[in-house]
């Protein structure tokens, strides 16, 4: 593994940790005072993630469909718009070329929204920067981002305004998700979680999301008919991100947590805040488990996953004994830092190289 990696690694452990250590008082408001991470510190880590997300060259399976994007006319970017065929990706690199014509200009954009959105999220929501940063980059939302660039932003855009969800702003959220079609329709599935995580976490929650994968499971079929209707074009069943299986290590790694709440957390007076990340939990977990068959409903778990960032923090804090909390999150983070490195070879990404290597 290339090691700029472990200098991203370092970086995010060193930053991340100084957030955490020396925040800022900042006024509500309602009033009310809040503690937030050192902000220095964070947009460092930030510009670190973004460099060398921007400036990678050939990094990513994707990376050079995306390096020479065809750039449609006005009028044609006017209806992808409008018929939400991934008008905001196009207009974006219309922009891009009109500001700095080069092929790495849209890469970098790109980069500079992905995680500018997931840093500023965490950075305002997360009650542990440094925590929901690791697992920002343990679960792959980070170096994932190499690859389905689109999705990706789909994915920021919807964890910016996902709580949203929580505070029960249905017109907003749908805002939120029509956003997020503008740069991969897929994100549009995630209007179901509106209605699904703010019920209350509990065992009826858990059957309900496991008969709904089971049933999405053994459903793909007609629901690539579905797609296809709606595509206007047949899906073609044979290719393989639509018949390959996701990785076993990934739908194991989704469960981890719903184990955890079901063995070692307090279940009873949850607020609604921690009642709905660990519905995110759960959501994200069974939403693997269903498109386990396919790579293709695999990629659900890109959305799903972004919450699990915050939701890890929230579920350690409801593990009551502290030694038992200290040992279950050093023996949470040692195992996802295993799976980030089996990740990124995974991935085909181990080998980083610079764009400045090939100019």
């Amino acid at each position: 593994m290339s090691i700029v990696y472990w200098a991203v690694f370092a970086a995010t452990v060193v930053f991340g940790g100084m957030a955490d250590a020396f925040p800022k008082t900042r006024n509500g408001r309602n009033g009310r005072v809040y503690l937030r991470p050192e902000p220095v510190s964070v947009l460092l880590l930030a510009l670190i993630l973004i460099s060398v997300s921007g400036f990678r060259y050939q990094v990513g399976t994707d990376f050079m469909a995306y390096y020479h994007w065809t750039v449609d006319d006005w009028s044609e970017i006017f209806k992808s718009i409008v018929s939400l065929q991934n008008g905001g990706f196009e207009l974006l690199a219309k922009l891009c070329r009109l500001v700095f014509d080069h092929d790495q200009t849209l890469i970098f954009v790109s980069a500079c929204i992905t995680i500018g959105l997931y840093v500023l999220t965490i950075y305002r929501i997360s009650p542990s920067f440094l925590l929901s940063m690791l697992f920002y980059l343990f679960l792959g939302q980070w170096q994932g981002g190499f690859n389905g660039i689109r999705q990706y932003i789909a994915a920021a855009i919807l964890f910016a305004g996902h709580r949203l969800v929580l505070e029960k702003k249905l017109w907003q959220y749908i805002l939120v998700v029509v956003a997020a079609t503008m740069f991969h329709f897929s994100a549009a599935v995630m209007i179901i979680p509106y209605f699904l995580l703010n019920r209350k976490a509990d065992v009826t929650q858990l059957v309900l999301l496991a008969i709904g994968a089971i049933v999405i499971r053994f459903s793909y079929d007609f629901i690539f008919s579905v797609i296809g209707s709606v595509k206007d074009k047949t899906m073609d069943l044979d290719r393989v991100y639509l018949s390959a299986s996701v990785s076993i290590f990934r739908i194991l790694v989704a469960f981890v947590p719903v184990i955890l709440y079901l063995v070692l957390c307090r279940k009873d007076n949850l607020n609604r805040e921690q009642n709905f990340y660990m519905n995110t939990l759960f959501f994200h977990a069974f939403s693997m488990l269903a498109g386990m068959g396919s790579t293709y409903f695999g990629r659900i778990g890109i959305y799903t996953g972004a919450a699990v960032t915050v939701g890890y923090v929230h579920l350690f804090r409801l593990i009551e004994d502290e030694r038992s909390r200290n040992i279950t999150v050093y023996a949470v983070l040692v195992g996802l830092f295993l799976y980030w490195i089996y990740s990124v070879y995974a991935g085909g990404i181990g080998n980083f190289q610079w764009i400045f290597d090939n100019l």
